[in-house]
């Protein structure tokens, strides 16, 4: 059996691609930072920044003139034969071919707001991007904390199915000694299946956590990448007050600066309509030769070539009311971009204020859930010693085992819950932060 080479060039090509792809590891700081140069969106964003900048030139090139080759050829042919009281009554044909210049002098600084605006529409596109840029990096760590706080319940998750197969090990011996009635082995049954559904579920939670980093980072969904970290080990606290922090997301964020900038550009496009109620000034330059055929022999032909230049003054003094409320239609559209701009800045505002409030609240959460793991696994700890030495019940042990689980549940909430809130902090800024530094 002969295999193509094609085939086997193909078959190496992906299974070296696959093998690059498992063996990629990212931190938090390098999975922000490759998402920001591989994913389509912000490529989307990039090439959307540069057509603007193009239609820079664009809007710049009315400034320059402009410059056409011209030519016309025309046949006139009459069906019967008429008096003849001039050359144009003739049969005949006619060319006429050169060069024509043309320069716009005014135009009630419609070109120059054009200018204007191409360049407003440059810089919203520039911010379009940084918002696109942050709001990947956002969904990237929240997405990347999610995992980091889904493998802590997957290893609280074991942990409590090796406790509680100890314990179900232990009740089975007391039963077969008749120390203890057959129901603590099916109560701790009961609870094993449960635990190993936990298990279940978290690892599912898990793998759907890495698929969708998967997706931010532009690798295939079932891609083996290494995602590795520990919610204990970013930084702690943030450098901002609560004024700093909203003087400096009013500079910095993109989303209003997109909001500033189109106000900006309303108000050129009324501008630009209200030129309509200026005169225009245009100058024009013809090289031309020009030649007319007679069908009758009795008459020469004849051609010239020439030249002229002159100026072109035009002025719409009344258009039905058009450039009038236009002119309205596009003030009122500034001053209704005015007011969301208005409200926008109160948004930012009530939303830096809660993300740090969030920090604070799941700052003050880690404290106490500390205190209750240590609790809790004394608790166990003590349950445990008494069940074992048929001082306690199954029921207590139990309870002791679940309320451990949820301790360690609620410590891991907790760690997440607070750089998931410097996360959206640093969000709200408009300040990028990969790390969480």
């Amino acid at each position: 059996m002969r295999i193509s080479s094609s085939f086997l060039t193909f078959f190496f090509v992906f299974f070296c691609a696959a093998n690059a792809d498992a063996g990629q590891t990212y931190t938090l700081e390098q999975a922000v930072q490759y998402a920001m140069k591989s994913n389509p969106s912000i490529e989307s964003k990039v090439l959307l920044l540069e057509q603007a900048k193009m239609n820079i030139g664009v809007a710049q090139s009315y400034f320059w003139p402009r410059i056409s080759l011209v030519t016309t050829s025309s046949r006139t042919k009459n069906y019967d034969p008429v008096p003849v009281y001039s050359s144009d009554s003739l049969s005949q044909r006619t060319w006429t071919k050169g060069l024509r210049g043309s320069l716009s002098l005014f135009a009630g600084f419609a070109h120059l707001n054009n200018l204007e605006k191409s360049k407003l529409n440059s810089d919203i596109a520039a911010a379009n991007q940084q918002q696109a840029e942050l709001e990947l990096g956002c969904n990237v760590q929240l997405q990347f904390l999610q995992l980091l706080k889904q493998r802590e319940d997957l290893k609280s998750a074991e942990e409590s199915v090796v406790r509680i197969k100890k314990q179900l090990a232990a009740s089975e011996a007391f039963v077969t000694q008749g120390m203890a009635p057959y129901l603590n082995v099916l109560q701790n049954q009961v609870e094993l299946s449960k635990a190993q559904q936990n298990v279940i579920k978290v690892k599912n939670d898990i793998r759907n956590s890495e698929v969708q980093l998967n997706k931010y980072l532009n690798y295939d969904p079932n891609a083996q990448i290494k995602y590795v970290g520990n919610l204990k080990d970013y930084s702690n606290g943030i450098s901002y007050s609560e004024e700093s922090a909203i003087v400096a997301a009013i500079k910095s964020r993109p989303d209003l600066i997109v909001a500033q900038k189109s106000i900006e550009v309303a108000f050129k496009d009324m501008h630009i309509s209200m030129s309509q109620f200026l005169p225009k000034v245009d100058a024009t330059y013809d090289n031309m030769r020009f030649s007319v055929d007679y069908d009758d022999p009795h008459y020469d032909d004849y051609g010239r070539h020439y030249w002229s230049a002159g100026l072109n003054f035009s002025w719409e003094v009344f258009s039905g009311g058009e450039t009038t409320f236009d002119t309205l239609a596009q003030r009122r559209k500034a001053q209704s971009l005015q007011k969301d701009f208005e409200e926008a800045i109160s948004s930012a505002r009530t939303e830096v204020i809660k993300s740090l409030l969030d920090m604070k609240a799941a700052k003050e959460l880690i404290a106490t859930s500390r205190v209750g793991v240590t609790a809790a696994r004394e608790s166990y700890a003590m349950a445990n010693k008494r069940y074992m030495t048929s001082t306690g019940t199954i029921t207590e042990l139990l309870d002791a085992q679940l309320r451990l689980t949820q301790a360690e549940g609620d410590e891991s909430q907790a760690f997440h819950d607070y750089q998931a809130a410097r996360s959206r902090f640093f969000y709200y800024i408009g300040s990028k932060n990969p790390g969480l530094k």
